[in-house]
Parts: structure tokens; sequence; C-alpha cells
């Protein structure tokens, strides 16, 4: 049990601001005490049938008695199922509604650079979502039976109430003893296995080159130590768990002995009846259970506290940005205003207050050597990154702030890196919207793809994702008609003609050209300033240490920093 209580409160504001999300769980609280309402009439019962029926011989008080238990016990078991139901689907409700949220900012984390992958936040979601749909939570809804049993017992006589309430402080202390002796072990071992699951993934995508230049066997053995250690910290914080888990288990059967010892002493000396004894010690496992449970359930707490923790910290740090309205006197086109921004723990910039306007129908050029923030550029221009200062505004409109499902159709974007995902070719193409064929095929033309996909096997139809055995050239041809699709007003390329034949760079240069004509504006990054010579109507060049210039085609026409 890991800030059992903590735990329990964040949850409980980020459910009280659903308000269907509380009424489920207020409702599976209700069952909750109705539950043990019924379970705590049971020691009652049971008392009265040791001291009534077997001393009066009334058979007829015992029916009545067994059908009374009968119906508490099957209306406690109803209660139950249909909490859990509850219980199962707020978690399912919560996890996808997390999972969107995880899944956005697993992304804007892989932007900035953070090595934290988003598989890492999906398994944390899995995690949230296995602890509310289980029985944790309800053991902690179960507690209120702990003061009203300890209420009944202090009714039938306070050495029983005092010994219950002695079991129940010694099994919360021993989770407090749990939670402080394990916390630091258990959150320690999470993030490096964590850190050391992320290395590894990183290193296994290079599995060619890995099985190619015998590497493998390195590389799992400078990770196997790491994993190693992540392993052992957290088996010694299981030890540590089993230990404290063990004395919980005695303490409950210690109470339960001290309870019925203590009932036969105060019975000879006629202070309580024959029959309180059973139901005294019923009541004292009803009144220990639920805490005992929590804490035997401590793993779980754990677990979902480290997977919410982490899932706040990434959303706190990855938050989506407020969107603006557009400005009232923005240019159509895009400006670049002042834009600067420096690598993380370096002490000077890679882009040193760019400023650059691309009006509409026109192409922007950026040249530069590697290392001179091309790329990150073009990331800033579309708002995926968070410069240190200035702005990117798409007519008006500042990129980093506006909603990214409303933006996005009017950019066309080829990351150096193309990805395509699991789907059809059309389905890449037309960036998994409604399909729309005329407009993908439109697209593929314009790309100078249309005959490339129509050799493939089915077309169109032919899968497209990382396994699919395409070819460098066939992704970028794709990912390039992907950019054109829709007709978009901004048209942002890194490379464009990388990786492509004579006969494929002349088409990508001429989509370019016609998406101007088009009227977008067009920001182009290429090693290759021989191709696009005398088709650009500007140039930028980036230099090393932030140094940056604009040119006309012909001859400088800004300043360089």
């Amino acid at each position: 049990m890991i800030r059992a209580g903590t735990m329990a409160g964040e949850v409980a504001q980020a459910l009280a601001r659903a308000p269907a999300f509380s009424g489920v769980l207020g409702t599976a609280f209700g069952l909750s005490i109705a539950r043990q309402a019924c379970l705590l009439g049971m020691p009652l019962l049971t008392m009265h049938v040791f001291d009534g029926v077997i001393e009066g011989g009334n058979l007829d008080t015992l029916t009545v008695l067994a059908l009374c238990f009968f119906v508490a016990l099957v209306m406690a078991g109803v209660m139950r199922a249909v909490r859990a139901m509850l219980m199962a689907a707020l978690a399912e409700s919560l996890a996808r509604r997390l999972t969107v949220e995880a899944l956005e900012a697993a992304v804007r984390s892989a932007l900035a650079g953070s090595r934290r992958p988003g598989l890492a936040a999906l398994q944390d979601t899995a995690e949230l979502r296995r602890f509310l749909g289980g029985g944790t939570i309800a053991d902690l809804f179960d507690m209120t039976a702990t003061p009203i049993g300890l209420l009944v017992l202090w009714m039938m006589h306070p050495v029983y109430a005092v010994i219950a309430f002695a079991a129940c402080l010694t099994i919360a202390a021993l989770g407090v003893v749990l939670d402080r002796t394990t916390r630091g072990m258990m959150r320690s071992a999470s993030d490096r296995q964590v850190k050391t699951s992320a290395e590894l993934q990183g290193r296994l995508r290079q599995a060619d080159m890995l099985e190619g230049l015998g590497m493998l066997g390195a590389v799992v053995r400078r990770w196997e130590p790491a994993q190693g250690a992540a392993l052992a910290e957290g088996d010694h914080a299981q030890a540590r768990a089993r230990a404290v888990r063990g004395i919980t288990e005695y303490s409950s059967y210690l109470a339960q002995g001290t309870m019925v010892v203590a009932g036969v002493i105060l019975a000879t000396h006629h202070q309580v009846s024959p029959g309180s004894i059973i139901a005294a010690t019923m009541l004292a496992n009803t009144a220990t259970a639920p805490i005992a449970r929590v804490v035997l359930s401590w793993r779980d707490w754990a677990m979902a506290a480290l997977a919410w923790r982490r899932m706040q910290e990434l959303f706190a740090d990855h938050a989506v940005p407020d969107a603006l309205p557009p400005a009232a006197d923005g240019h159509p086109g895009l400006w670049l205003r002042d834009l600067t921004w420096t690598p993380p723990e370096a002490s000077r910039p890679v882009l040193d207050g760019i400023t650059v306007y691309c009006p509409p129908g026109t192409i922007t050029l950026v040249l530069g050597p590697n290392g001179t923030g091309k790329s990150t550029l073009l990331r800033l221009a579309l708002g995926l990154m968070q410069p240190d200062s200035g702005t990117a505004e798409l007519e008006g409109q500042d990129t980093r702030q506006v909603e990214r499902d409303v933006i996005g159709p009017r950019i066309g974007y080829l990351p150096q890196d193309v990805q395509l995902l699991d789907g059809s070719v059309l389905q890449n193409i037309g960036r998994f919207g409604p399909e729309d064929a005329e407009a993908v095929v439109a697209a593929a033309r314009m790309a100078g793809a249309h005959d490339m996909i129509g050799r493939l096997p089915q077309g169109y139809a032919t899968e497209a994702g990382p396994t699919a055995g395409l070819s460098m050239g066939q992704k970028r041809m794709i990912g390039l008609a992907r950019a054109f699709y829709g007709t978009p007003s901004l048209l942002v390329l890194d490379e464009p003609e990388a990786g492509l034949d004579r006969e494929g760079r002349q088409a990508a240069l001429a989509a370019v050209l016609a998406a101007r004509a088009a009227g977008a504006a067009c920001l182009v990054v290429s090693h290759d300033p021989g191709l696009w010579h005398g088709q650009v109507d500007q140039l930028l060049r980036l230099g090393p240490r932030g140094a940056w210039q604009t040119e006309a085609p012909d001859k400088p026409a800004a300043r360089g920093a």
C-alpha cells in the first residue's frame, strides 16, 4: 500500500470533474455500505441462534433466523456483483479516456525529444484500468464496516471493541511501515525498468544493423546489468512486502484468538452471553478484514500509484496548449516571427531570431549544412515544438496554439523519416479519414506516385504499414502523396527528393510547382539546390551557431544573425 489515501483522493478529484464517473462511484459506495449492513447483521443473527434457539429449543425461531441469514447473504452477494459491474464499466470508460490523452501526450513528449516511449504510457493506462476494475477500490469502500463493527462490539462489551480496535491499529501500522520501507524502492525499480526497456526498444529498431554486424550479443550484455538491478530492487521490495503480509495475517488470527479467550472469560463472569463470543469473533473479522485486504493488496496500490503519478507528470509536462483565435491583422500564408530554439543543455541557440514570411503561391527553400536546425525549423513552423521565443503563424493563427484536427487538413507535411501506419495505401494517403478515392488518386497523381502504386500487388488496397515490405522510395512517394491530399494551403516538405530516382525527383519538383500554382505556401528543405535552381521564390540559408539569412534567388536580401 503506497499513499493509498492520497491516491484515492487524486482519483476522486479526477472523477469528480466528470459527473457520470462520480455518479457511478457514488452508487458503488452506496452499494458497499448496504452490503456491509447485510454482512454485519449475520453475526447478530448467529448470536441469537446460539443464545435463543439452542437454549430455548425453538426450531421455528431457527427457521426464521436461517431465512433471514439466507436473504441477507443473497442480498450482499447481489450488491457485490452489481458493484463489480459498475466498477468494471467505470474502469473501461476511464481507460478509454486516459488512453486517448496518454497517446496525445506521448506524441507531444516524443516531439519534445523525451525518451519516454508511448508504450509506457499505454502500460500505465492498462495498469490503472486493472486497478479500478479489480477489487482494490472495493476494499477501500468496505472499510466503512470498520467503525460500524467497532460500534456494535462496544455495545456488546467494551473489551471486544478494544481488542478489535487494537487489531485494526496494528494492521494499519503494518501498512504504513510497508509503504515507508518500500515506496522508494518500488518507484526506483519501476523507473529503471521503463528506462531500460526504452533503451532496448530504441536499439532493437535497428535490428538489421545489429544482426548484420553481430552486435546483438553486445547490446544484450550492456542491457542485462541495468535490467537485473531493476529486478533485484523490485524483488527486495517484494521480500519486505511478503514479510509484512505474513505478520498481517498472523495479526488477524491473533485478534480472533484473543477475542475468543476474552469472550470465554467474560462469559464465565456472566458479563456476556456464550453466543456473543462467536458473534464478536465474526464482527472482529468484519472490522479488520477490509484493512488487511488493503495492506495485502499493497502491490496493486503501489503499481497503480506509480502509474497514476507518471501519467500526471506526462500530462503536466506535455499538456495541449490553449487554442487561440486567429489574429485580426494576420497575414495570409506562413509567418515565422523571431523564432529562437536552443537544444536542452546547450549554451547557444541553433535557431536564433529567424523571421521569414512565406506568402501564398510561393516556394521558400531552406538550405544549410547538417546540424543547423533545418528539420527543427519545420517542426517549429508546424507548431509541433515549443520555441524559446517567437511564433509561427498560419493565416494569422499561432500553429502552436490551435486545435490540431482543425489545422491539420490545411497542412501538407512530409517529414524526413516517412512513417506509414498499418492500413492500406488508400487509407494512408487519405489520412485515415472518410474514404475519398478520387481525392486520393488526385493527390497520388500530383505527387507522381500513381503509376508506382498501380504496380503494387493490390494497388491502392496494398498494405502499407511498417511490416508491409515497401521500399524507402515507395514509402516516400506515398508520404508525398499524403502531404498533397486535400489541397493544403501550407506545404512543409523535408527533403522530398531524398531516396528517389531521377524520374521521382522531377515528379516531386513538378508536384511542388503545381501546389504553388494552386496558391499554397511551400516551405521546403533540400540538400540538392540544383534541383530547385530557378524554381523558388526565396532562399533561407541556415548556418552554424544560429546564423541565418534570407536571399532572393539571385542575391542576398536580409541580414544574417
